[in-house]
């Protein structure tokens, strides 16, 4: 049972970041703010956010086993609480590497989206 929530988790973090990227003003600022690294196919891009999202999903529920955790709650705030770690790296790209602070507001909140429902739907199968 569990295999079957990473995997919707993974689906429903995929989704949930395609469901961001392409409402029109985060679209326009992503696209006016970032630099597509060049060479590198939408494939291998869109197969990478679901490599992430599979890992993430991996996380969660294992980090909710070992602590003996169930539930869509305790999940989402397992997911929540670990949206620290995208918010360190994103201020350490704002502080050292000139990251719009605007584009590293959404990308922190796709992650905080994607880990909250990501904690909630393994919760549910654990």
């Amino acid at each position: 049972m569990l295999t079957i929530g990473i995997l919707i988790a993974t689906v429903v973090s995929f989704a949930a970041s395609a469901v961001l990227y392409a409402l029109p003003p985060v679209g326009a600022l992503i696209t006016r703010t970032s630099t597509p690294r060049p060479g590198v196919p939408v494939a291998v891009q869109m197969g990478s956010v679901v490599v992430r999202s599979l890992l993430a999903a991996l996380l969660v529920a294992g980090l909710m086993a070992a602590a003996g955790w169930h539930g869509a709650g305790a999940g989402a705030l397992l997911g929540l609480g670990l949206s620290v770690m995208p918010l360190i790296l994103l201020f350490g790209g704002v502080v050292h590497e000139g990251t719009a602070i605007p584009t590293a507001c959404v990308h922190l909140l796709d992650w905080v989206i994607k880990l909250t429902a990501t904690g909630a739907i393994v919760g549910l199968f654990l």
